[in-house]
């Protein structure tokens, strides 16, 4: 019997000029504990998030990664306000700069990553992805709430407005006056 390779942890601290002269790849897990804004931006993560970095340059010359990230979130259904598991899939490609002005002259197809001093946050990066691709509503594929009960919830709710419409009595003598 063989054991599945065991998946490390990504660094969190890396200088990207240095992966960018080497060429270099990266792939493993972030820990979950690591992500705050995204343990609170979700009821739960499923499993862990992988992710794979290829550093390198592009046409232009630019430092630049190219990498992918997935993972399993569970968020709020907006229709049943019951988890629903959501398969986050993303990719993403990013220009390294030092400036926000070196931002601004990057290719439109590299989203600019600053690196302030030495060494950049990978965690903080990766979990800003991630919150971007979050879905902006969740709800289930499938029928969740039952239309009958809807629909049933609405009649007893116009009933309810019915029993309590203080102007019933009103119309009710507006109508026993014209009689007269």
């Amino acid at each position: 019997m063989s054991t599945p390779p065991v998946k490390t942890a990504l660094p969190r601290r890396i200088d990207a000029r240095k992966l960018v002269q080497r060429e270099q790849q990266l792939s493993g897990t972030v820990p979950l504990d690591s992500l705050p804004r995204l343990a609170s931006s979700v009821e739960s993560v499923v499993g862990e998030v992988q992710a794979e970095l290829a550093f390198g340059r592009d046409l232009q010359r630019n430092q630049m990664a190219d990498g992918q990230l997935q993972l399993e979130v569970e968020l709020l259904c907006q229709r049943c306000l019951k988890p629903v598991t959501e398969h986050i899939e993303a990719e993403f490609s990013w220009g390294f700069v030092w400036s926000e002005e070196q931002g601004k002259n990057l290719p439109k197809s590299l989203d600019p990553v600053i690196q302030d001093g030495d060494e950049l946050d990978l965690y903080q990066v990766l979990e800003d992805e991630i919150l971007l691709n979050l879905p902006m509503v969740a709800f289930h594929q499938e029928e969740c709430v039952s239309r009958d009960k809807f629909h049933h919830g609405e009649a007893e709710a116009e009933a309810d407005e019915q029993q309590e419409n203080p102007f019933k009595v009103l119309e009710q003598l507006k109508g026993s006056s014209n009689k007269s």
